[in-house]
């Protein structure tokens, strides 16, 4: 079943915060690297219309953040391993153990960006083990230098 991704993930609103405290230029080029244990994130999707699908396990997760003297900056973030995945809609939610794979990115030159990102998981019903979930949704949005939405694909697939 296909459905629309309606907006940005955590992962993309944290982005977009260290990108605004970030796009004022800087003295140098700046560039870290994050790692960590613990992985978790909410979308703002779910295979059975609006709401929003939550995760939090531990695998890997690795985040960069690129800043030039411009101004311009590039942020990614990748995770993936073993988590418990919640999703919450029009008042059900269900509860999923499985593996989930992660990656956002945010590009933002001058006055134009891309934001882009895919997400994919495999589980179990926590409650009933006959029942898996096997979920992917990814979305491209593009912004040109008049502030203009250029390119917006969002997909959900579920099965």
């Amino acid at each position: 079943m296909m459905k629309q991704l309606t907006g940005l993930g955590a992962t993309a609103l944290l982005a977009a915060a260290m990108i605004v405290g970030a796009a004022a230029p800087a003295s140098a080029n700046t560039t870290s690297t994050t790692h960590s244990n613990t992985i978790n994130d909410a979308i703002p999707v779910t295979c059975d219309g609006p709401g929003w699908t939550a995760f939090w396990g531990t695998g890997n997760m690795v985040t960069h953040l690129t800043v030039n003297n411009a101004g311009d900056s590039w942020f990614t973030t990748t995770q993936e391993g073993t988590v418990t995945l919640t999703t919450m809609w029009g008042g059900s939610s269900g509860t999923w153990m499985g593996h989930v794979q992660e990656w956002f990115g945010s590009e933002d030159n001058n006055k134009s960006s891309v934001q882009h990102a895919t997400f994919n998981f495999q589980g179990v019903n926590v409650s009933d083990s006959s029942k898996t979930l096997a979920m992917h949704a990814a979305f491209t949005m593009t912004t040109n230098a008049n502030g203009t939405l250029v390119v917006n694909n969002q997909t959900v697939s579920c099965g």
